[in-house]
Order: C-alpha cells, then sequence, then structure tokens
C-alpha cells in the first residue's frame, strides 16, 4: 500500500515538473476584467487555460501597473532579447492592443490571439443625452477622463481649450461625476460599462452613445518565440470563456 502511495505521489511530482509556467500579466485593474479577489474575466481565462492545458501549461495570473508593465516589456520592445541579452519568454498580457504603445513593430515584434471585440462609449446622463458621431461633438462640454489616460482626437481639442476635461482615478467615479452633473459626459470601455449597468442599477440612468469613440479587438500578447503556446491558443475556442 506504500508502495503504491509513494508511486502516485511520485508520478504527480513529475508531471508538476514537467508543467511549463508563463505569467499572464494584465494591467487592466476594473470591471469586467477584475471584479474582486478571484472574481472576473482575467481570472476566467486563466481558469479556463489551465482547465484547457490538462497539466501541460501552468498559468499565474500578475496584476501590474501598465508602468510596471512597460518596464518588463521594454527589453522585448526594444529587440533587446534578440540580440544582446537573453529574456525569460514564458509571458503573456491580456486585453491588449498593438496600436497600445508596445512599439512602432508591435504588430510584427509580437504575436496576437483575439479575444474580446471592445469599443469606447461617450456615456452620458440619459436625460441630457446628446448625438455623438466624432470627437468634435464634444466641444463645449465638460469631459470626465481617466488620469493618464490619453484620447485620441479627443485631446487635441483638450489642449485647445475647445473641451474640458476632468480626471478621476476610477471608472465608478467617473460614472457617479456624470450622473451627477457636475460634467457632461464620460469615456469608457463598452465593456466595463455594461457590467456596472448590469450591477448598479443607479448606472442604468445613464446612456452610451450608439457611434463608438474607437472600436478595438482585446488580444493575448506574447512573443512569436513561444511557438507551442500560441498553437495551444490556436486550438481552443476562446469564445467559451465569456458564456
Amino acid at each position: 500500500m506504500k508502495k503504491a502511495i509513494l508511486l502516485v505521489l511520485f508520478v504527480f511530482s513529475l508531471s508538476l515538473f514537467a508543467q511549463e509556467k508563463f505569467i499572464i500579466y494584465t494591467y487592466h485593474n476594473h470591471s469586467p476584467f477584475i471584479n474582486s479577489q478571484n472574481s472576473g474575466l482575467s481570472y476566467d481565462v486563466v481558469r479556463y487555460l489551465n482547465t484547457q492545458a490538462k497539466g501541460k501549461y501552468l498559468f499565474e495570473l500578475k496584476v501590474i501597473p501598465r508602468s510596471r508593465l512597460n518596464y518588463i516589456l521594454k527589453p522585448w520592445i526594444n529587440k533587446d532579447c534578440l540580440k544582446i541579452r537573453k529574456c525569460d519568454a514564458n509571458w503573456m498580457v491580456l486585453w491588449v492592443n498593438h496600436k497600445w504603445g508596445f512599439g512602432q513593430d508591435s504588430l510584427s515584434n509580437f504575436s496576437w490571439t483575439a479575444l474580446l471585440q471592445d469599443s469606447n462609449v461617450i456615456i452620458s446622463s440619459s436625460k441630457a443625452e446628446f448625438y455623438y458621431t466624432k470627437p468634435e461633438d464634444l466641444i463645449g462640454k465638460k469631459l470626465a477622463g481617466m488620469a493618464g489616460h490619453r484620447y485620441l482626437g479627443i485631446d487635441d481639442l483638450v489642449d485647445s481649450g475647445k473641451i474640458k476635461r476632468i480626471n478621476g482615478n476610477t471608472e465608478v467615479e467617473n460614472l457617479k461625476v456624470v450622473l451627477s452633473k457636475r460634467v457632461d459626459a464620460t469615456l469608457l470601455p463598452k465593456s466595463t460599462f455594461e457590467y456596472y449597468q448590469k450591477t448598479n442599477t443607479e448606472f442604468k440612468k445613464l446612456y452610451a452613445s450608439d457611434v463608438s469613440h474607437q472600436d478595438y479587438m482585446r488580444n493575448i500578447m506574447t512573443v512569436p518565440q513561444n511557438k507551442e503556446l500560441i498553437a495551444y491558443f490556436n486550438s481552443l475556442d476562446l469564445s467559451e470563456i465569456f458564456k
């Protein structure tokens, strides 16, 4: 009996040793990606990938600020990892797009696996909604933005004084500022706004523009060297995560 138990433990330890570990980074520390500890789409992705891997891979989530991610990825963005130094390639990043500051050659420098179609929408009070089709429609308005975020086509109008922008630290804070009518609008990912409307009846009073400010795909980003990992992603139906 003891020999059988020892054999099981030995086989189990071998399987753990054989696992290839990958760190999953995300800087999207807000709903629906991170709702609370172990809750949110980011955790759903990790659980799904670990389950489907059947012991071949072990994925671990790390939530870090964007500034920290930039530091980690700098040698990859600068292509130092291919020339002058050896870098750890066992990582991936969730919910990102190649246009979001990952270098001029980001599309070819990294591998991108489509994960979630999303968009940025203009949120206003339902009682005072205005028709948004382009950034110029915000001229003369007061906009609540997220501190540290840049908004294509909008920031130029802010810099010229045509739009007044105030910054909040959280998405919920900005939605409440719109509700109180201290600003005319805010800008949020559609996925985030829909989550908050489902979980907070107060936010059902708010209105999302039919025309989005930007449409984009949220991807899993890693390096092309991870060929087996990328093939693993391509073998999966990632839409199952959102069902």
